[in-house]
């Protein structure tokens, strides 16, 4: 997954550290402008910011007008319950004290952004397929794929939304933020070794192109239709 986090504090910048490590995308923005914008152009599975930022007149609410889908959390250094009470009933989906250890403010975000795609475990599992979204890896048939960090992305991207197209734009952009992009050939050459890596089941799962459209992961009736599997 990908977050957005504004880092406009030591102590964030020290939780979006944390986030790296455990292999999560991140886009950081230094302020509020940043913010709004980089929310406005690009997916994002989570949105993080100080709620000091809210100051301005800006609401969670309004972020969540924006991408409805996306989860609007908030680090607040400090907060009495009245005020976290009332970020919660303008949208906000958490928020995060300063002083909680990175291991739970990590955990409790990766619960929240996981949710907003309708898991309640970190794991996808499209028949064969096992995507584990807290160890990175990806598992078929019970052998673990030896996939780079990038391919991983990309499939874990299409694999939490199965089924729904993705331009070409949107996967460089989830998997490189607002960095320099490869070129088109790099990234066709990604599609290929990820298809070759499903080619296994590629009668249950695979890839599929939408000329001029994109990609999506096109699972077989079997894995959709409950009858169909049993017979």
């Amino acid at each position: 997954m990908r977050y957005l986090v504004a880092e406009t504090n030591w102590a964030l910048m020290g939780l979006s550290r944390a986030l790296r490590d455990t292999g999560t995308l991140i886009t950081t923005c230094e302020d509020a402008e940043d913010l709004e914008e980089f929310h406005r152009i690009g997916a994002h599975d989570l949105v993080l910011f100080d709620a000091a930022l809210l100051e301005g007149g800006r609401s969670p609410a309004h972020l969540r007008e924006m991408r409805p889908g996306t989860p609007v959390c908030l680090f607040a250094r400090k907060a009495d319950p009245v005020r976290i009470a009332a970020w919660y009933e303008a949208g906000a989906d958490l928020v995060i004290a300063a002083d909680t250890p990175h291991d739970e403010a990590v955990a409790r975000l990766q619960a929240v952004a996981r949710r907003a795609h309708g898991l309640a475990q970190p794991r996808v599992e499209l028949g064969p397929l096992c995507v584990d979204l807290a160890t990175r890896r990806v598992h078929m048939d019970g052998v673990t794929l030896s996939l780079s960090p990038k391919l991983y992305a990309i499939l874990e991207y299409l694999a939490l939304r199965p089924g729904r197209l993705a331009s070409r734009e949107r996967l460089l952009s989830h998997v490189y933020g607002f960095e320099n992009e490869p070129a088109p050939r790099v990234f066709d050459v990604y599609m290929c070794n990820l298809r070759a890596h499903l080619s296994a089941v590629s009668h249950l799962v695979r890839i599929e192109t939408v000329r001029g459209q994109g990609y999506r992961l096109a699972l077989s009736p079997a894995l959709t239709d409950p009858g169909s599997l049993a017979a």
